[in-house]
């Protein structure tokens, strides 16, 4: 099971948390939002699912495992960097950040894993 935070309700993320929320082995346990009207209707489509202004309540969690981002895209390079460094799996919606040199960092940051050579 993969618990989820989404980070942003306005346009796309009603969606987002739809889709997750009604995906096998996913369930989306927290909203972030800086708009305290989309909070109330995040609130009111998903009682269960808890709301915060703070996006560190999300990053921080030991409840999350995942972190969707679905903010305006000047926002994007923080927060995946954030939730990177709290050891968060993420979810950006694109573009990944606004440039190439914002987007280098979070990706070097990341470990891959080895695969097997091809036989």
């Amino acid at each position: 099971m993969v618990n989820l935070g989404i980070i942003g309700y306005g346009y796309w993320g009603p969606n987002i948390v739809r889709n997750f929320n009604t995906t096998k082995n996913c369930t989306v346990i927290s909203v972030c939002d800086n708009n305290p009207a989309a909070l109330k209707k995040a609130q009111k489509n998903y009682p269960s699912i808890k709301t915060t202004t703070n996006f560190n309540d999300v990053v921080s969690s030991p409840d999350i495992d995942a972190v969707a981002v679905i903010t305006p895209v000047s926002t994007h390079y923080e927060l995946a960097k954030k939730s990177l460094q709290n050891g968060k799996h993420i979810f950006v919606e694109k573009p990944f950040t606004a440039t190439v040199a914002f987007a280098g960092p979070c990706v070097s940051s990341l470990t891959l894993p080895t695969w097997p050579e091809r036989p």
